[in-house]
């Protein structure tokens, strides 16, 4: 801790020092793009980096590092004005394609890197290596990067190779440094990376910490603390005695995160323990940038035990003298030691509560046991307990005592309806002592075998049912049985007939032909197709209202047809008609189909008036001119009588009209008369004979 404040100390009076230089260097920017880390020793001091990100990483490549060096303390003193070097006669760049083929035959690591570097260009037999699917994988832009860096990390020679290496040998004693590591030819700033250090600091590789271990079957898994100790990569070992270690895998160790937010604080390792009866110890060793390692973790050690792969499995539950009951089970006999022992559980339902039935774990050699005071039904099950705490369950098994009596007849059934169809059913509750429930029964005929409502036996002596009411049926029918602990049943309960409450609107009646009379409006209808019509509600609605009117309520009787006769419409004016039945349940049947039916008026309308009318002689025609302002009319009837003859039809004009024209002949006498008929078919007199001789 000492050396560490001291350590900071110094950096930010050099970071004070160079900010105050800032014409020959510029820290006012603290994000770095190259990490830097360094190994000192008395006469030297070898720096490691790593650019923080793929295009950092190509741009260097192509351009290249350089190294350069501020002597910052001299003997304990902050010099006035940094003293820079530029340590790197050329740009540091990763050895050309060619160079590397030496190197990849006696480092498999190199291999990884130059396929990064290189692409598919690079063609060295790697057919034998056991790390060919990870360099197949090197070939997207991240993936490049990652395993470049990786190859690097993993071995010195090979971070020398890639131009992420140097070792400054011109160093000082007592004299402090601060290295900057640039990208060659870029003007940001930024693409730099620094780290502040000399060759009296103190330098030691620490072990790795909190190394743990848990135990599954015959599987360790292996956990320690990453990254604190600035490692690339660990060596795990094992042992047997706990002294003499070997490495566990042929490879250094290093766990790999998707991306660099989700990286975890731990490593991991994992190590199948080839004998139950051993105990082995472990130990991880840590791998520094430079290829160094560690000190040895604190050691854990770890047992395993056969893996449960089986569940008891009950093969008799045997009733003995109708008081105890033999439960038998089997489970293999190998795997005795893989666990504690069993426990034998009880309920009288499937589902319900377990409790022990035995008072304590009973050994794991046993396979039987017998239940002294069982009830009439159980379910059994009997669970292994495993040495790790784990539990295997086994299949429930049902086993009862004798009992062939069954309950009584359930009594007192009863039913409320509502009239949304909910049926609340209830009954007397059984007075059997072992009763274990109820079943429903519903039938929506009398006659007709009924349905199980209920899927498994109900407790309590009441019901709810959902009864559907869009049904031609008046009735729906229910009936109950009791049900013991031993599934003995009781004979079905007397059946209970629960009237429907009518939801289904009656059928509508049907209209005859009207007959319109100077009396009134005879309207006439067949009898509804439903049976529980009660009434007969006669409407009227004039043709030029919305409102309908009702007229009469007409009782039904046994008649097959219905007659009314509107006496009070207003004679001369259409009316509309319907008629609706109306049930037991005062519903209402759809409305019948409209008819319209007029009382007729006897009483004839004023006579239509001529006006001057006009001979064209050029044209042998006349035009009849006439006026009216009675309303209601439908069309005017020209009639014509022509030398003599009999008056008959000659013309039918639109309401709207007031005029006609006609052609003559000379010397030829005519004589015409106008008649006004409207909409409820009355007529007006006839207007005065007009006699026209051309």
């Amino acid at each position: 801790m000492r050396y560490f404040l001291t350590y900071l100390i110094l950096a930010i009076l050099c970071l004070l020092a160079i900010k105050s230089h800032a014409q020959s260097i510029d820290t006012t920017r603290f994000v770095e793009s190259i990490a830097v880390t360094a190994r000192p020793t008395k006469d030297s001091i070898t720096l490691r980096w790593a650019p923080m990100g793929t295009w950092v990483w190509r741009l260097a490549n192509k351009n290249g590092y350089t190294i350069e060096r501020f002597v910052m303390l001299r003997d304990g003193k902050l010099l006035s004005a940094p003293e820079k070097s530029t340590l790197t006669s050329s740009p540091l760049k990763p050895m050309p394609l060619n160079d590397w083929e030496a190197l990849v035959k006696r480092d498999k690591y190199s291999a990884i890197t130059a396929q990064a570097l290189y692409g598919e260009s690079f063609d060295v037999d790697l057919s034998k290596s056991d790390i060919m699917t990870i360099v197949n994988k090197a070939k997207e832009n991240e993936q490049r990067y990652s395993f470049a860096l990786f190859g690097a990390d993993m071995s010195p020679a090979v971070a020398k190779a890639s131009g992420l290496w140097f070792t400054d040998k011109s160093v000082k004693k007592g004299e402090k440094y601060l290295y900057r590591v640039i990208i060659n030819n870029t003007t940001a700033d930024s693409l730099r990376g620094s780290i502040f250090i000399g060759p009296d600091d103190p330098y030691a590789l620490m072990k790795p910490r909190n190394l743990q271990v848990e135990v599954k079957d015959l599987t360790a898994s292996l956990r320690w603390d990453k990254a604190m100790e600035g490692y690339t990569a660990y060596i795990v070992e094992r042992s047997t005695d706990g002294k003499i270690f070997k490495a566990l895998f042929d490879e250094p160790l290093v766990t790999v995160s998707p991306t660099e937010e989700k990286q975890t604080r731990y490593e991991y390792a994992i190590d199948s323990l080839p004998d139950v009866t051993q105990t082995y110890y472990y130990r991880v060793i840590g791998i520094s940038p430079f290829g160094e390692k560690g000190a040895p973790s604190d050691v854990v050690s770890a047992k395993g035990s056969l893996p449960v792969d089986e569940v008891p499995y009950i093969t008799s539950g045997i009733n003995i003298d109708n008081k105890t009951i033999q439960l038998t089970w089997e489970f293999s006999t190998s795997k005795n030691t893989a666990i504690k022992g069993f426990n034998i559980e009880r309920s009288e339902k499937p589902k319900g509560i377990f409790v022990p039935v035995a008072p304590a774990i009973l050994p794991s050699t046993a396979r039987q046991y017998i239940d002294k005071s069982p009830a009439q039904i159980n379910y059994y099950r009997v669970t292994a307990q495993g040495n790790n705490g784990e539990k295997f369950v086994s299949a429930l098994y049902y086993a009862q005592l004798v009992d062939s009596i069954p309950p009584l007849q359930p009594q007192g059934l009863k039913a409320v309806i509502d009239d949304e169809g909910t049926v609340q059913l209830s009954w007397t509750p059984n007075t059997d002592i072992d009763i274990f429930g109820y079943r429903v029964y519903k039938s929506n005929n009398k006659s007709e075998e009924m349905a199980q409502l209920t899927s498994e036996p109900v407790a309590k002596a009441a019901y709810v049912d959902k009864a559907n009411l869009k049904t031609l049926n008046e009735y729906v029918y229910y009936r109950v049985v009791a049900i013991d602990r031993n599934q003995n049943q009781s004979a079905l309960s007397d059946q209970l007939q629960v009237s429907l409450p009518d939801k289904i609107k009656p059928q509508p009646p049907v209209f005859l032909p009207v007959k319109n009379s100077v009396k009134g409006v005879l309207l006439t209808w067949t009898r509804s197709g439903s049976d529980d019509v009660q009434q007969y509600d006669v409407y009227r609605q004039p043709v030029n209202s919305k409102q309908w009117l009702r007229l009469k309520i007409i009782p039904v009787t046994t008649d097959t047809a219905y007659q009314y006769l509107d006496e009070t419409s207003e004679p001369g004016k259409i009316n509309r008609y319907t008629v609706v039945a109306v049930d037991e349940a005062k519903l209402e049947s759809d409305p019948a189909q409209v008819v319209t039916g007029v009382k007729l008026d006897n009483v004839l309308k004023p006579a239509v008036e001529w006006k001057p009318h006009i001979i064209t002689m050029e044209k042998n025609q006349v035009t009849l001119n006439w006026s009216y302002e009675v309303s209601g009319v439908k069309t005017f009837r020209i009639y014509r009588t022509f030398e003599g003859s009999a008056i008959e039809l000659y013309k039918t004009m639109p309401a709207a009209s007031r005029n006609f024209t006609d052609n003559l002949m000379p010397g030829k006498k005519y004589t015409y008369q106008v008649l006004a008929v409207f909409e409820n078919d009355n007529q007006s007199k006839f207007s005065n004979e007009l006699i026209i001789a051309y």
